[in-house]
């Protein structure tokens, strides 16, 4: 039976965050980790203070626009990038850190 690893460890993390997700395309976690301690977290979604796809309905699917393109119709997040927001909202510094995603980034995101 034995202890995951620390790499399948963050990624069941990564799992778990994704389920907040308000997407009704993907459900995607990112968890930031420095020294085994997990500094940020994230999920795709709206903004705070935007109503969520889950409540309006998706704008790109209401577009029928392919996935990764025009992503800038989207009125939600990547995970990694709201994990990055949070973390310098919050004043964290996440130098040499390690962000574990749920789903290979986005060309945008990965750099």
């Amino acid at each position: 039976m034995g202890r995951p690893s620390w790499d399948d460890y963050f990624m069941e993390i990564a799992d778990a965050v994704a389920k907040r997700s308000t997407c009704l395309r993907r459900r995607v976690g990112a968890i930031i980790v420095r020294d085994k301690r997990i500094l940020a977290t994230g999920y795709n979604g709206a903004l705070t203070g935007l109503i969520h796809c889950e409540k309006v309905g998706c704008i790109r699917e209401k577009k029928n626009i392919p996935s990764g393109q025009m992503q800038e119709v989207c009125r939600g997040l990547h995970a990694e990038q709201n994990a990055l927001l949070f973390a310098a909202a919050n004043g964290v510094n996440i130098k040499n850190a390690t962000i574990y995603c749920t789903h290979q980034p986005c060309i945008l995101c990965a750099k």
